[in-house]
């Protein structure tokens, strides 16, 4: 068995959509009521996904969308090759000025079913996280969060060749500057 799957990632025709320090939005509770626990639970849920990336990367999460370059956010994603899913992450380059000159970055909206128990959220968002901070690609292997088909049990933490795969990415050119 390889010790990563590198070779199943994919870099967009302007270079590997990396970066050193990620910021992160997660669409925040906005009911407080008794309702309100759903999206609690969702919350949460993403929340530690995100914390298990946070132990390999630097990400900051942020409270202002305009400042991040993923975004987390809580919906069904769309059907999509007769397909539903409980997750997806769609990638775009942007162009951004932050106080500098104006440069590429890679901008990912990530989105996460509520429609699922907390278990499976968190699942989930760590394997549509994975994709956000640049592993556009899938392992062939059930045991890896970035598994193309989930196994019998949930991911809920990083494997070692998730590890590995991310090591190798971000020793890898980020994106072309205009």
């Amino acid at each position: 068995m390889a010790d990563d799957y590198r070779h199943a990632l994919k870099p967009t025709p302007a270079g590997w959509p990396r970066r050193q320090h990620w910021c992160v939005w997660v669409e925040p509770i906005t009911d407080r009521g008794p309702t309100g626990i759903w999206q609690e639970r969702w919350h949460r849920a993403v929340v530690a996904a995100l914390a298990t990336w946070q132990r390999q990367l630097p990400i900051t999460l942020v409270d202002d969308p305009n400042q991040a370059q993923v975004l987390v956010q809580r919906r069904r994603p769309p059907i999509q090759h007769n397909r539903a899913s409980h997750g997806r992450a769609l990638l775009q380059l942007m162009e951004v000025r932050r106080g500098g000159p104006s440069q590429l970055e890679p901008r990912v909206e990530v989105l996460i079913s509520p429609g699922q128990g907390p278990t499976g959220i968190q699942a989930t968002a760590l394997h549509e996280l994975g994709h956000a901070f640049g592993l556009w690609g899938h392992s062939d292997q059930a045991g890896d969060a970035m598994a193309a088909q989930p196994g019998a049990k949930p991911v809920l933490e990083l494997s070692r060749r998730d590890r590995a795969t991310l090591q190798w990415l971000q020793g890898q050119p980020g994106l072309v500057q205009p």
